[in-house]
């Protein structure tokens, strides 16, 4: 059986209009599809509290982020003096993800391939828990995407040796906006259908990452050092760190990779375990029919996986920290890519084979599809909340008070707020105005009169107007647990 690796056309094919044409149509399906999944985002998409300071272009808030996590990308982007709607953010940031989600099928199934077929394998890779989860972060994310962006496209028109020496300068730019965003990058440089594949490649290709990695790892160490006086990157508190200093504390931490496997293996299926099996054995199914067709093909997006999941249990181990399930979003291109090619294979075997790969694609696709659209109706419980909260407050200058907490609201529970900013943010965001959450300050709220601090109470809030001053009481008695400890950008 000829392997697409080994047809000449496959470079050919790049060049060519057709090709292009073919590239935007796929790009357009997952754009449009993307927006579909998110249908009830797209007029107030929810924002998590520490993705407003890009919001609002508060880069001063911001900038401990650039010692805690090496975002200095993003720094750069809180500074901006252009400042749009979160959700002109949102489009821009779903265009620049459609874009790459088009590029990788394009690239992965060949400019000939069936445009329902690339546009399933997009879908299913941007539709996943853990991409869906990260997307909340969309305002602080558009420099990571644009440079993944950047990179999808420049690996539709430049040869495969040229885009693995373009991973020297975008690893270090995608580290420096996200942790995983190299893991990206390097799914491009595995999963093309024009490569040469070998063992010797595959060594090449992977120990060439590792350096852009370390390289990335160092221009961050410098960036810290100059300008903070810190050789590193030092976890931030909230995170709980526990660095491994002896064979307890290693064993602790290791102990911390089974209970993200556990985490992950049920959000992508979300958190509904007969899909986590169905979808496990498709995986091992599809690499099985990959490998007898080509065993290096099914062999690539195996050692992507496990060399990024390598990576961040490293981290995992090194430091003690918990880390949060939506970093294994790159999983999903392999996966998404594996199972588009399995079709195609499936389809040069038989009529029966052919409609058998098509169906199983096209149902995880429509399976992602629905568990998106239901995920997006249910998370922005909160957005219409607060805009009746805010319809409630007088329009007038002075900062808004806040009392009680926000584990309190049925919405915020529905929404997963993970933090009291998250109420104060959403009302500056709606008022324009400075709000004051009396848990954090209870100096501040002394001005409150105390008769306007009575009456709330249960899960219900009440807001009261009275001579210029706000303040929209919330129950102290928390209806769940507290969130403050998760973690806020991976």
């Amino acid at each position: 059986m000829t392997s697409v690796a080994a047809d000449p056309a496959a470079l050919a094919n790049r060049s060519e209009p057709r090709a292009a044409v073919a590239l935007l149509a796929t790009i357009a399906v997952a754009f449009v599809g993307l927006l579909v999944a998110a249908a009830f985002h797209l007029p107030d998409p929810l924002i998590r509290h520490d993705d407003y300071p890009a919001l609002f272009g508060d880069a001063e808030t911001y900038y401990v982020k650039t010692l805690t996590e090496g975002r200095w990308l993003n720094y750069l982007w809180h500074m901006r003096e252009l400042l749009l709607p979160s959700w002109v953010n949102y489009l821009i940031y779903n265009g620049l993800w459609a874009i790459v989600l088009g590029c990788l099928a394009h690239n992965a199934l060949g400019a000939q391939a069936e445009l329902w077929r690339k546009g399933a394998v997009a879908l299913i890779a941007g539709l996943s828990a853990p991409s869906l989860l990260i997307a909340l972060w969309f305002n602080t994310l558009i420099p990571g995407m644009a440079v993944l962006a950047i990179y999808a496209l420049a690996t539709t028109q430049l040869s495969d040796r040229t885009c693995r020496w373009l991973l020297v300068p975008f690893v270090p730019l995608a580290l420096m906006a996200y942790t995983t965003f190299p893991f990206f990058l390097l799914a491009f440089c595995l999963t093309r259908a024009d490569t040469q594949r070998s063992a010797r490649d595959l060594a090449q290709l992977l120990g060439l990452f590792i350096l852009c990695f370390a390289l990335a790892m160092a221009s961050i160490y410098t960036l810290n050092y100059v300008f903070h006086g810190v050789f590193g990157v030092p976890m931030a508190e909230w995170r709980v760190p526990n660095p491994a200093h002896d064979l307890e504390s290693l064993l602790t931490n290791m102990g911390m990779i089974g209970s993200f496997l556990v985490v992950s293996a049920s959000l992508m299926s979300f958190h509904f375990l007969p899909l986590t099996v169905f979808q496990l054995v498709l995986f091992a199914w599809a690499l099985r029919v990959m490998g007898q067709d080509d065993r290096w093909r099914a062999i690539y997006p195996v050692a992507g996986i496990l060399l990024g999941l390598g990576l961040i249990f490293v981290q995992t181990i090194k430091t003690g920290i918990i880390l949060p399930a939506r970093v294994s979003g790159f999983v999903w291109l392999y996966y998404a890519v594996v199972l588009g090619v399995f079709s195609q294979l499936m389809a040069q075997r038989s009529a029966t084979g052919e409609r058998l790969g098509r169906n199983l694609l096209a149902f995880v696709a429509l399976i992602y599809v629905a568990f998106s659209v239901l995920q997006s109706r249910d998370v922005t419980a909160w957005q219409a909340d607060s805009r009746a909260m805010a319809a409630q407050i007088t329009p007038t200058e002075g900062p808004i008070y806040v009392t009680g907490t926000y584990l309190s609201l049925p919405s915020g529970e529905k929404s997963g707020l993970q933090h009291d900013l998250a109420v104060a943010f959403r009302l500056t965001q709606l008022t324009g105005r400075e709000v004051v959450m009396c848990a954090l300050d209870a100096a501040a709220c002394a001005v409150v009169p105390e008769a306007m601090q009575q009456g709330a109470a249960g899960p219900e809030y009440q807001v009261r107007n009275l001579d210029g001053m706000s303040v929209v009481l919330l129950s102290a008695d928390p209806i769940r647990e507290g969130a403050d400890n998760i973690p806020a950008g991976g």
